[in-house]
């Protein structure tokens, strides 16, 4: 019986080095055949990666983190609670190292801005108005006439302040002090009287335009502080002309334009002429009225409370007292100051006003009445109106009329 041959046979090298040689040349070919199999299936998906490549390059792709959404509620939530709700479940705040910041202990401040300051506010002195700039020009004093035929005057409203004075046959004239504002036309003007220095001796230097005077009068009005331009039966000065919408002596004009390049050299700035009321400032020791009524003879004023207007409108012998513009005569203020009349040294049948003393005044503002008195200790004084507590009584901001009444010729109206 033939013997196996034993594995461990002298010969089993060269067998062991066959079968290691088969091995290897079948794990060659098994690589080989893998190889090409792979590369085979890379050519085949090139195109596509190719493809998925340019889409990248065109539309990033945005990879959206997965995110815990509530349950919808039962009943749909309002379009205010939907917003608010997904914007809370749907952003997470993310907590990173690149986003977490360092407290900071510093608070971050801005410089504060500079104060603004205010525009000066210049008020004008004799209505307490305001005015865009100081006013140093002097005041322009000018005597009006009143007569019946003068009617309607020119430029009376543009006055700061006007002063009633009864003159000769009991009738009055008009003394209009302009300031603040300009007048295209003031007239008629009329002659001087005594009883003007002392409206012109408190006033700084202040032009005193009037159409003349006696002899007397134009002699003692050298010694008084102002500068005196009169008409002195001549038109050669420029000043003056005549217009033809009445007769003489009715109808002498002028201007403040040819006034105050006549005389603004040679005047001076007026003082404060009254205390004014602040805004919501009330009057003291003030009564409701209607208006008053003055009694100077041949001359019937009276004034009644306006509030539409913001003043009292003033009647003239029974008429609508207005300019030559046709507006109608309404100031601010008025007030009733009672004085006594003497005779002027120029003419024994002029009265003559006495303006320095004290007596009894009537302050009218604001629709209302404040009974007290007026004190003036010397012509360069300026007249001061308190109440009967002798409390300064403020007047509303605008024009002021100062009736010069005999003690008994004026009534309150209720």
């Amino acid at each position: 019986m033939e013997r196996l041959r034993e594995p461990f046979a002298a010969d089993w090298p060269e067998a062991i080095g066959l079968r290691l040689s088969n091995t290897r040349c079948v794990l060659m070919h098994r690589q080989r055949t893998a190889a090409q199999g792979t590369r085979s299936r890379l050519l085949a998906w090139t195109p596509w990666l190719g493809a998925l490549m340019m889409l990248a390059a065109c539309s990033p792709i945005r990879v959206t983190e997965p995110v815990e959404t509530e349950s919808a509620p039962t009943t749909a939530p309002t379009t205010e609670s939907s917003t608010a709700l997904t914007s809370a479940v749907t952003a997470p705040p993310r907590t990173t190292a690149a986003t977490i910041q360092a407290p900071t202990t510093s608070a971050v401040t801005t410089e504060p801005a500079p104060p603004t300051i205010p525009a000066p506010l210049y008020r004008a002195p004799l209505t307490g108005l305001p005015a865009p700039a100081e006013i140093t020009r002097p005041a322009a004093v000018v005597k009006i006439d009143n007569h019946p035929n003068a009617l309607p005057q020119w430029g009376i409203n543009m006055a700061d302040v006007v002063y009633e004075e009864l003159v000769e046959a009991r009738l009055t004239r008009l003394v209009a002090i302009f300031h603040s504002r300009d007048a295209h036309l003031i007239g008629p003007i009329r002659s001087a009287r005594t009883g003007d220095f002392a409206l012109l001796s408190n006033l700084n230097r202040p032009i005193f335009v009037n159409s003349g005077a006696n002899e007397y009068t134009e002699r003692a009005l050298r010694g008084v502080d102002a500068v005196n331009i009169t008409d002195g039966g001549s038109l050669d000065n420029g000043v003056f002309k005549r217009s033809p919408a009445k007769q003489s002596p009715h109808n002498l004009i002028s201007d403040t334009t040819r006034i105050f390049a006549a005389g603004s050299e040679r005047g001076g700035t007026p003082p404060a002429y009254f205390r004014f009321r602040d805004e919501g400032e009330s009057l003291p020791r003030a009564t409701t009225v209607s208006g008053v009524d003055i009694d100077f003879g041949q001359i019937e004023a009276s004034y009644r409370w306006n509030a539409g207007l913001g003043g009292w409108t003033r009647t003239q012998n029974g008429s609508e007292h207005t300019d030559f513009d046709g507006v109608r005569v309404a100031p601010e203020n008025v007030i009733v100051q009672f004085v006594r009349y003497r005779q002027s040294p120029a003419n024994r049948v002029t009265p003559e006003p006495v303006l320095t003393g004290s007596g009894v005044a009537w302050m009218l503002s604001d629709g209302q009445v404040v009974q007290g008195t007026w004190e003036r200790l010397s012509e360069r004084d300026v007249t001061v109106f308190r109440s009967d507590n002798s409390v300064i009584v403020p007047l509303t901001p605008g024009r002021t009329w100062i009736a010069l009444a005999r003690k008994g010729t004026a009534t309150l109206v209720p």
